[in-house]
């Protein structure tokens, strides 16, 4: 069964932070031969509009009582000034549970606080702002020593990224997410870093273009 990777809207969404992953690993992107495919269905608190930073209108698809884990493969979370602002702790128990059912979730720039406010990068390798952010904004975090300063982290489900690793963000949930071969994945990152596709070398190298 194709499976549905959830994507957090709120006012304030960051616009570039999830658009790399999400573009790669949708089942609408027919471009590359991928080794699976997902569906990226959008969920707010409620179904009413949103605003990105950027001033961009979203209508989520559904609201988290909709949400049926069976079918969840991923939950990412963007950032947002909205957590600085109104810590959504709705969104706990869904995240307890997906981490409880071994499925992977994705936080990155103040969705990495929304987790630490929460405990639950207490005893995972992560990053985010900074260790002494996260506990200046959330003092009931203890995780410390287990922060890392680069900008993504994935350990035990749980990936987190400060708010210019987005491409290493994407990585990882693509690579946790298992859409593309390992060398693929490799390549990308490589030509997504340098900022340059060459061409003849993507053909060289075996991978194609084109619908499944």
């Amino acid at each position: 069964m194709e499976k549905n990777v959830y994507l957090y809207v709120s006012q304030g969404l960051a616009d570039w932070e999830y658009s790399l992953a999400v573009s790669m690993i949708s089942g609408f992107n027919k471009e590359l031969i991928k080794t699976r495919d997902y569906n990226v269905i959008t969920f707010g608190f409620t179904e009413e509009p949103v605003k990105t930073l950027a001033g961009i209108t979203v209508i989520p698809d559904t609201n988290i009582d909709e949400i049926d884990l069976s079918d969840v493969a991923m939950i990412i979370l963007p950032g947002s000034p909205s957590y600085e602002k109104e810590d959504p702790s709705w969104l706990v128990p869904l995240i307890r549970r997906c981490i409880e059912d071994n499925i992977p979730v994705a936080a990155i720039c103040d969705a990495s606080l929304f987790l630490a406010k929460h405990g639950f990068l207490d005893d995972v390798r992560h990053t985010g702002c900074g260790p002494l952010w996260l506990k200046e904004h959330a003092p009931e975090y203890h995780g410390g020593e287990y922060y890392v300063d680069l900008p993504s982290v994935s350990d035990k489900g749980i990936i987190t990224a400060n708010p210019f690793g987005f491409v290493e963000f994407a990585y990882n949930i693509i690579a946790a997410l298992d859409a593309f071969p390992p060398e693929f994945l490799e390549f990308w990152l490589i030509a997504v870093k340098e900022g340059y596709l060459n061409a003849d070398s993507f053909k060289k190298s075996g991978f194609k273009r084109g619908s499944h």
